[in-house]
Order: structure tokens, then C-alpha cells, then sequence
């Protein structure tokens, strides 16, 4: 047999030929199934395009147009003896599934000196004259003199934004505080009381009994009860003292008379009755209210009287101007 004739061996492959053959099996195995981020050995997914998902931004409002956010109100309404400074409108929008909501981040004060108030008023928000009740939790009212925090909740409708919304305070057919929260809404109607100049001297005497007088104010409200729509109350604190003999001396609202700018008279809707003696002829922090309708711009007249019709009786006048500022008046 010829050389040519003879078959060929395979010849035995060396170490690196090995090493090169094992090498290029795992690449491709590798690259079959390359493993996510997460672990698995799924195909890896192209990444996922960004949405807009409402998210909050450092400035307290939220992408998307979305109506949440923080708005400072900084203003103040009156209704019953307590002062409502009203800081913030916090606001979270509608979902599918829930309301919104508002919160009104308020401070509330007693104005009263001595009087305590027993309730809050009625509080919502008017929108388009849909009102929405609000929530003020526990809370009671301050006591005399006190100031509390107090947040009022709202559950909102879809779409709900400040402007068209007011604030508004007490019952329909009642002087209501009203409070726009935005632009439109409500006409607006503090019931700031009006602080009035006292006489010379701040004594009326009648006969035996004179009055110290500390405050008058013309107010839109009352300590417990709610003035009607349109009607005014003069409010009057003093110190009660009486000149008497043994047997002592019984004041009451009988004593106490008011002359409106028409002509009108009207006695108090609320006063003291007290007996006087000589080793207690004073009583102090004294309160009486004088409730009407009509009330107008010009003199008011107090006037004060002996229980017994002892003596001239004496007079006081407090000028009024701005009635209609607080709210209307009927």
C-alpha cells in the first residue's frame, strides 16, 4: 500500500484549543439567558416610558394639574362672641374612589370678658350655593378670653377650587359670617362688631344708681342666641352701683332704656337682676344686650333710670357710623 493510500489520524486537540471551544459554548449560553435586574432569568424588558403620576412638589402642589396645595387666607370673621382668624386653605382633589377634601387651619378667641359660649355655630363652605358641612371634631368653643387652634374639615366634590367658595358661618335666615375663600362667591360679610366711643367720664347716673360703663359695641351677633337676618344688638359691660339705705335696692332691665336714631325705643333683651345693700352697694362685670331691627347710622341713646323713680334720669349717646359694614342690615 502507498503511502498516499494510508488514512489520516485525528490528531489530539492541545489545552488552549480546549480552553478556546469551552469559552465560546458559555458566551452563547450566557447570552440566551441573561438575567434581569431583579434576578430572574426572563428576557430583559425594554425600560418603561415615564408618565405623569401627580406626585407632590417641594412647593406643596402636585403635577398633573392636579388642585392640591396650601393657600394662605389670612383674614377674620365673627359670629356669637367668638373671632375666627382664618390662617390656611389646605386642599386634596377628588379620586375615583374618594372625596376631596379641605381643611381650614383656624385660630378661634372668646371675645367675651366673662360670657362663656355654649356652641359653635353652623360651619360650611357655599359652592355656587351648595353649602358642605364642616367637621371641627371634639373641639369646644374657647372659654372667656381663651384662644384655641382649630382645624374645620370639608369633604369635597370632583373639580372643587377655591374660587366660588365661602366660608360661611351660621344658619340661612340668620346673620351669617361669609368668608370667600376665592375669587366670586359669596358677598362678603365679617360681622366685625363696632366698637363705640363711651361719654365723658364713662359714669351715668340715674337717681340712685349709677353705671360704670367699660364697653358699648353695636354687633351683627349675640352670645347664645342668633340675631335674625338684618337685625342688630347694642352691647353694653359695666360696674353697677347704688347709693341705698338699709332696706337696699333690686335693679333689672327694667331701669335700662335705648332710643334708636328714628326715635324707637326698646329696653334690653338681656340684663342683670341684682339686689344692692350698703355693705355691697357695687356689682361688677355687668352685661346687658338691646336686640333691634332697623338699626341705622346716627345716636343712639341709653338712658338710665331709679328702680323707685328716685332722682332725674341719666343719659348717655354713642354715635354710630358704618352699621351696614358688618352685613346687611333689614
Amino acid at each position: 500500500m502507498s503511502s498516499s493510500a494510508r488514512p489520516r489520524t485525528a490528531r489530539p486537540r492541545t489545552a488552549r484549543a480546549n480552553a478556546l471551544a469551552t469559552a465560546t459554548v458559555l458566551l452563547a449560553v450566557g447570552l440566551a439567558t441573561a438575567c434581569t435586574p431583579d434576578g430572574t432569568n426572563s428576557p430583559a424588558a425594554p425600560p418603561a416610558k415615564a408618565t405623569a403620576t401627580g406626585a407632590a412638589t417641594a412647593a406643596g402642589h402636585t403635577t398633573a394639574g392636579s388642585a392640591a396645595g396650601t393657600t394662605t387666607i389670612g383674614r377674620t370673621v365673627y359670629w356669637g362672641g367668638l373671632r375666627f382668624d382664618v390662617k390656611t386653605a389646605a386642599t386634596t382633589p377628588a379620586t375615583d374612589t374618594t372625596g376631596g377634601r379641605l381643611v381650614l387651619t383656624t385660630t378661634v378667641t372668646n371675645t367675651f370678658r366673662t360670657t362663656p359660649v355654649n356652641d359653635w355655630p353652623t360651619l360650611s363652605v357655599d359652592v355656587n350655593g351648595t353649602p358642605l358641612a364642616g367637621d371641627h371634631g371634639t373641639a369646644v368653643p374657647p372659654t372667656p378670653g381663651a384662644s384655641n387652634t382649630l382645624p374645620i374639615t370639608f369633604t369635597t366634590p370632583a373639580g372643587f377650587t377655591l374660587d366660588g367658595a365661602s366660608f360661611v358661618l351660621g344658619d340661612p335666615g340668620q346673620n351669617q359670617a361669609i368668608l370667600p375663600l376665592g375669587t366670586g362667591g359669596r358677598t362678603a360679610a365679617d360681622l366685625k362688631p363696632l366698637d363705640l366711643a363711651l361719654p365723658a367720664g364713662h359714669t351715668v347716673t340715674g337717681g340712685r344708681l349709677a353705671l360704670t360703663l367699660k364697653s358699648a359695641q353695636l354687633r351683627a351677633d349675640t352670645a347664645n342666641t342668633p340675631l335674625k337676618l338684618g337685625e342688630r344688638a347694642l352691647y353694653l359691660t359695666y360696674d353697677m352701683t347704688g347709693t341705698v339705705g338699709p332696706a337696699g335696692m333690686a335693679v333689672s332691665g327694667d331701669s335700662l332704656r335705648l332710643r334708636l336714631p328714628g326715635g324707637q325705643e326698646v329696653g334690653p333683651s338681656s340684663a342683670p337682676i341684682e339686689a344692692i345693700y350698703p355693705d355691697r352697694p357695687t356689682r361688677q362685670n355687668q352685661a346687658a344686650w338691646f336686640v333691634f331691627s332697623g338699626a341705622t347710622d346716627g345716636d343712639y341713646t341709653l338712658t338710665v333710670t331709679d328702680p323707685d323713680h328716685n332722682g332725674t334720669p341719666a343719659t348717655a349717646v354713642f354715635h354710630v357710623t358704618g352699621v351696614t359694614a358688618a352685613g346687611p342690615v333689614g
